[in-house]
């Protein structure tokens, strides 16, 4: 009783924080939308349907679908022969399998690499429940999509909240995790007690505790027809390398995987909140022992670098690397770099 009574009080500080930072974000939107004018105003309300798969996605890669043996159905992309190891990539918010298409080019050779979308992203199935987005759900997705695609094991490839759940995947399940490559997000016990500790980091995350609102986070990310999207491309917080910035066509599959599913995506953040549950799984060890590879674009604009050494000290046969210049988006922002850190891992732990 005094643990449900705890997560209950600490779930209503996560509304109370998120209450404060609505009424500034919101408040600001409509003011500045206003003070546009009629075309200001008429952004509130533009949005499309973006229910097509740009063609250019549906010709250059391989679709497949895959149900796990929980029945939950996945969406993926893939390259490689299914006779080779596989390489399982995990994408973050707001995201999907296509942030992962230089690995998919890159890795074919040696490896069957699979990036699929995430439950509540693009064409994988979107279970309606907040408390579904529970860690517990999203480790063991992982562990049946590769049971499901025939392998025992598989070297994990993540990025963002694809990380934050391959961080805790060897924890729960060492048996699935050949080799681990997690970029631009710390572990989850590290970013809380960081956070709790350094205010620079709470302020970087006042959208964690935004998201916590019903309805809200998906009025202001769909606001111009999901400009927020552009995010990718800004100067400040975007990919940095502008030879690598995305265009329209790509901009638009972001906006038919993430936007037209943007609360079941935003999901992940309010299944954080303690009050709800997961799947009462129990971790099998308290250390990652897999080799580990940790990549961190040093220009990231929500998370702080200082937290990375902190990560390296919880695993023991980690290798750490930090690309100067490259954004949050490391893998996009700076491939040739991440895919040569990569491939020297790979080969170093044969």
């Amino acid at each position: 009783m005094a643990s449900y009574v705890k997560r209950c009080f600490i779930a209503l500080i996560y509304y109370a924080i998120g209450c404060f930072w609505a009424s500034i974000v919101i408040s600001s939107t409509l003011i500045k939308s206003l003070f546009g004018g009629p075309s200001g105003i008429r952004k509130l309300f533009r949005r499309k349907a973006h229910d097509l798969l740009p063609e250019f996605a549906q010709k250059k890669f391989k679709h497949d679908f895959v149900r796990t043996k929980s029945g939950t159905r996945f969406h993926y992309v893939h390259t490689g022969s299914e006779d080779s190891p596989l390489m399982l990539c995990l994408h973050g918010f707001p995201e999907c399998w296509y942030s992962w298409r230089g690995v998919l080019e890159t890795f074919g050779s040696n490896y069957h690499v699979v990036a699929f979308d995430m439950r509540g992203y693009g064409d994988s199935d979107k279970p309606s429940s907040i408390g579904k987005y529970h860690m517990h759900y999203l480790v063991n997705d992982v562990r049946e999509i590769v049971e499901a695609l025939g392998y025992e094991k598989a070297v994990i490839v993540a990025h963002d909240w694809g990380a934050a759940i391959a961080w805790e995947l060897p924890l729960y399940f060492p048996e699935v995790v050949d080799k681990l490559i997690v970029m631009n997000c710390p572990n989850g016990r590290v970013f809380r007690e960081f956070l709790a500790s350094h205010p620079s980091q709470l302020l970087k995350s006042w959208y964690i505790f935004f998201f916590q609102l019903p309805c809200f986070a998906e009025w202001l990310i769909g606001l111009n027809d999901y400009e927020s999207f552009e995010m990718l491309n800004k100067d400040e917080g975007g990919i940095q390398n502008k030879a690598n910035r995305l265009n329209p066509d790509e901009i638009e599959l972001y906006k038919h995987a993430v936007g037209r599913s943007i609360g079941t995506a935003i999901n992940y953040y309010r299944a954080i909140n303690p009050i709800y549950d997961g799947m009462n799984l129990r971790k099998k060890t308290k250390q990652i022992v897999q080799p580990t590879l940790f990549i961190w674009g040093n220009k990231d604009m929500a998370l702080d670098a200082r937290m990375v050494p902190y990560c390296a000290k919880d695993v023991p046969g980690i290798t750490t690397h930090i690309i100067d210049g490259a954004s949050h988006w490391v893998a996009q922002d700076e491939p040739e770099k991440v895919h040569k850190l990569m491939k020297t891992f790979l080969e170093n732990n044969s």
